[in-house]
């Protein structure tokens, strides 16, 4: 693409090299729940198989789950996502030993579409001192373990390569003094792409000493190492100076066509390249969108990040661009004013794009002590409240005038919650029990509730889990509820304050659209929150309210 000074001396933008024939499309690799795990994030119970089950309908093209030759719940955990998830291909981590080979063979060789990942000791020249390395060595049981795999496979899916910190090596490689790290890039891929690899991953594992444009490192390792033309070359970076993204794209620009990465940046260090970001790039930006495609559904994007959020416990970060609470929202009243105009004509002013594209489900107005009557008003609306404008003036403005913060939809809805059940809560906690049996795993719970005016006592037996779960579940004894509960699609216990004798508060947000990965705007939702000096006390008077007040609604409908 060029610009250019037509012969009426006007610049115009010259076409002719952005119209292709064919776009190329840019897999998507998915490395979320291997890792991403490798930062802070244990991914408890079945969450890696919910995550995996939703992503498969998403359009990435490989998820790479575990590896699986680490320890036996990996296996399995691995194992039965490959039995029981299809569509993309399904990945397992190994190294360069034929016994983990079998073994990740074993966990995946149910699944349609697997995918061996062999990998190896890092290749640059420290790392080769550091593990006292012999590369010719290393070159032989590359090629020795992509065979392996692929004999395994019986031409069955594919089978990945990848050897760590390759970026610095490239670099380090046109040194007078390294210059034995080009016969080992060359021999290393080379020999994988000789025994049948499918896919060359070329990682930029720590982000130092790069003495070239990733661009540059990429023609030059294709010049580099042979058989490049005949595998789908990878990119997989890690943020460490937050320059992935662009890193990526520059890679994909030069015949990068699968792209590895975690939501949101989950992972080591300074995290993976987040694949949002990426993925928002090809799909939305014009200079990439003519040239390129992928499969995945944008429209779920947020989706994917909140389940994500949910199961891993890492909170999204405020400001990440495509799918934190502030990603598509502002303050300011020129800009409200200005996308309010845009509306009008068919387009968004201050926007980058619709909400809709990334199915992003917040508000793009915030809510703060500088917003007026019409704006809480209209949000209130939006969220299901039907306050008068006189009524939201004189009650709740006060109250949102009191703090200087943002109010998001659990925030509103909590204020506004308090004057929709402005009587007695229809439940009211009393107290609780908890016992842990000695060289046992069951926990008992008891706990004693008024519900309408009578006292009445609940208890339950649990064979995992902790108090809260058990608490919750002695409550939902008293309630009898059964399939009619609504469900509980966020718990957010936090601690008022910085000592060990703050006080603990509690947020309990109940669902009865059966959804819970969008709470914001699907109505009906219940939301309680509580404060004490004990956590489950704390816990169980904000289940207890937001059940309450769906009481109170069903009684009235």
């Amino acid at each position: 693409m060029t610009i250019l000074k037509n012969k009426d001396g006007i610049w115009t933008l010259d076409k002719d090299d952005t119209e292709i024939a064919v776009k190329q499309e840019i897999e998507i690799f998915d490395t979320t729940l291997r890792d991403g795990e490798q930062g802070g994030v244990t991914f408890k119970g079945n969450s890696k198989q919910k995550i995996a089950g939703y992503l498969a309908t998403t359009g990435v093209s490989t998820i790479e789950v575990g590896f699986p030759s680490s320890n036996l719940l990996e296996f399995e955990m691995v194992k039965e996502i490959a039995d029981s998830v299809e569509g993309p291909y399904i990945c397992g981590l190994t190294t360069m030993d034929f016994k983990n080979i079998h073994k990740t063979w074993d966990a995946l060789k149910n699944n349609p579409n697997p995918t061996i990942h062999v990998f190896t000791l890092n290749i640059d020249e420290a790392s080769i001192r550091a593990y006292n390395a012999d590369p010719q060595e290393q070159i032989k049981k590359a090629s020795e373990a992509v065979s392996y795999a692929k004999k395994l496979m019986g031409g069955k899916g594919r089978v990945e390569f990848s050897a760590q910190n390759t970026i610095l090596a490239l670099s380090q490689s046109l040194h007078s003094e390294h210059l034995f790290l080009q016969d080992y890039i060359a021999g290393i891929y080379g020999g994988a792409i000789k025994e049948g690899a499918d896919v060359i991953n070329i990682p930029h594992t720590v982000a130092k000493g790069i003495e070239i444009k990733i661009g540059e490192a990429v023609r030059y390792f294709k010049m580099l190492v042979e058989g490049t033309d005949d595998v789908m070359l990878s990119f997989h970076a890690h943020n460490d100076f937050g320059v992935s993204v662009a890193d990526t794209l520059e890679a994909i620009e030069q015949g990068i066509r699968q792209v590895e990465g975690t939501w949101y940046s989950l992972g080591e260090r300074a995290g993976n390249t987040p694949l949002e970001q990426v993925i928002m790039n090809l799909s939305l930006k014009p200079i990439y969108k003519r040239h390129f495609f992928t499969g995945f559904d944008l429209s779920k994007t947020n989706a994917v990040a909140r389940l994500v959020e949910k199961e891993s416990g890492i909170p999204i970060p405020y400001n990440a661009p495509g799918i934190g609470p502030n990603a598509l929202r502002h303050g300011s009243g020129v800009h409200s004013d200005g996308d309010k105009k845009g509306k009008a004509i068919g387009e968004y002013i201050y926007l980058p794009c619709t909400p809709e594209d990334l199915g992003w489900t917040g508000n793009t107005h915030q809510i703060t002590k500088l917003t007026g009557v019409a704006g809480v008003t209209a949000r209130l609306s939006e969220l299901g409240f039907g306050f008068e404008k006189k009524f939201v003036k004189k009650h709740i403005m006060p109250v949102i005038k009191s703090r200087d913060i943002t109010y998001g939809d659990k925030e509103l809805r909590m204020i506004g919650d308090d004057f929709r059940y402005p009587g007695e809560e229809y439940i009211l906690f009393v107290d609780y029990a908890f016992n842990k049996f000695a060289n046992s795993s069951v926990r008992q719970a008891q706990v004693e509730l008024i519900v309408d005016g009578q006292k009445l006592t609940g208890e339950a037996f649990m064979g995992k889990n902790g108090p809260i779960n058990a608490v919750f579940s002695a409550i939902d004894d008293v309630i009898g509820l059964g399939v009619k509960k609504p469900k509980l699609v966020v718990y957010e216990p936090s601690n008022r304050g910085r000592t060990h004798s703050s006080e603990a508060e509690a947020l309990v947000v109940l669902s009865g659209n059966g959804k819970d990965i969008d709470y914001n705007l699907s109505e009906p939702v219940w939301v309680g929150r509580a404060v004490d000096e004990d956590t489950i006390t704390a816990s169980a008077k904000s289940y207890v309210q937001a059940l309450s007040r769906f009481m109170a609604d069903m009684q009235d409908s």
